[in-house]
């Protein structure tokens, strides 16, 4: 059967009052009441920490524990495009930690949305969003998934930013399409109108929660922000992108020559990276930053131009995400300008170019003496061999010629 959470909220004397419901959960409760009725389903709308701060997922209470595993389990969430995310979730806090902040990201949620939670198997969702600022995009996802449509009696509401659906009775396939329509266009930024009207009650106690020590997929709740200045050492440098500590997602190696490059600048490289990038993205820009360091400390004037050009493009990419490495950028400009512009550059190149294939020259050199002392002690060999053969040899000559020539 489907599972509803929905309650009224009890206000002044006492009384119950009808929940106001935003025009997303309206709809949300659309798409959750003409999904196929053996597979339980529930409605969320997000909150800030649902898709920031600390990025926890609480679940309805009753819902877990009649449907979800009692013990700490990997869960899929399969979204409308059928990509599947896995998310561990926490029976004990029932809700979702390490992994959610992947999938938020990967759909660009924000507070307002709401999502339809379908249990298609044990530990499987099938995950529908519903944007708060977009409900035209459910339109189409009405149209494609032939749900029947349902007039809610205060249209008024619901009507903001959409057209009234038309109710005609339909008959709704075997297998439901899973797919919801989202449009091509670009999203707008952190500015866009939430709709967050009158948040439901049923939103899990647990959504308040400090999700405190929590790894989300590697990815550590971290400390408040500190300023560069404030590192004394190593042992007290954090990495720190959008209040999540990505220490374990390096190296120590690798953590240890970022630290050198950041203390080149007393600042945080990051520090001013674009918010709200995918943390694994930054953890790959970094490396790859201090990859590049040390290819530029490694380079010689025989290092091609092509792979110079090579790192200045990646430099460059990083800029435009906010990584603070011009001072690599400078370095390569001007060791590109020594090794192939500036005057006398041409002669220092063919200087060492000279070099290596004179000392390429001498190794073929001794290669080929080393060829020719060990063709000597072969022809010793084969004369010392001969020498103790030729008697012998002879003699058995003789006798064969004897044996030709004597008379028939």
């Amino acid at each position: 059967m489907q599972i509803s959470f929905m309650k009224n909220k009890a206000i002044g004397d006492g009384k119950c009052t009808p929940e106001i419901k935003s025009p997303a959960m309206i709809r949300a409760e659309e798409v959750q009441s003409n999904l196929e009725p053996e597979f339980p389903s529930f409605a969320k709308s997000l909150v800030r920490s649902h898709v920031g701060s600390c990025f926890w997922m609480g679940l309805p209470g009753m819902f877990c524990k009649i449907h979800l595993p009692r013990k700490d389990t990997m869960i899929i969430l399969e979204d409308e495009n059928e990509n599947q995310f896995p998310v561990k979730y926490c029976s004990d806090k029932t809700g979702l930690s390490a992994g959610w902040r992947q999938f938020c990201s990967a759909h660009n949620l924000l507070e307002g949305d709401v999502l339809v939670f379908q249990l298609v198997e044990t530990t499987k969702f099938k995950v529908y969003i519903i944007r708060a600022n977009d409900l035209t995009e459910l339109d189409g996802a009405l149209g494609l998934l032939n749900l029947d449509a349902h007039t809610n009696t205060k249209q008024s509401d619901a009507e903001i930013g959409s057209t009234a659906c038309k109710s005609t009775k339909r008959k709704r396939p075997k297998s439901l399409p899973l797919a919801v329509v989202q449009k091509k266009n670009k999203r707008s930024g952190p500015k866009r109108l939430s709709c967050n009207l009158g948040q439901p009650t049923e939103q899990s106690e647990n959504d308040s929660e400090e999700v405190g020590s929590e790894v989300l997929e590697g990815f550590k709740l971290s400390v408040p922000a500190i300023q560069f200045k404030d590192i004394t050492s190593f042992e007290n440098f954090n990495i720190v992108v959008d209040g999540l500590v990505i220490d374990s997602e390096l190296s120590e190696d690798v953590r240890n020559e970022y630290y050198k490059l950041c203390c080149s600048q007393n600042s945080f490289l990051h520090e001013n990276n674009i918010r709200g990038l995918n943390s694994k993205l930054m953890v790959g820009t970094i490396s790859e930053t201090v990859n590049i360091a040390d290819s530029i400390r490694a380079s010689k004037l025989t290092t091609s131009r092509d792979e110079f050009d090579s790192w200045d493009k990646t430099l460059k990419a990083f800029e435009l995400l906010g990584m603070n490495v011009g001072f690599l950028s400078t370095r390569l400009r001007r060791l590109v300008n020594l090794a192939f512009e500036s005057e006398g550059s041409a002669d220092a190149r063919r200087y060492v170019e000279a070099k290596t294939e004179r000392a390429q020259t001498e190794d073929e050199i001794r290669n080929l003496e080393a060829k020719l002392a060990q063709l000597k002690d072969s022809c010793k060999t084969f004369g010392v061999e001969i020498e103790g053969l030729q008697s012998k040899a002879e003699t058995y000559e003789l006798r064969f010629e004897e044996e030709v020539k004597a008379p028939w």
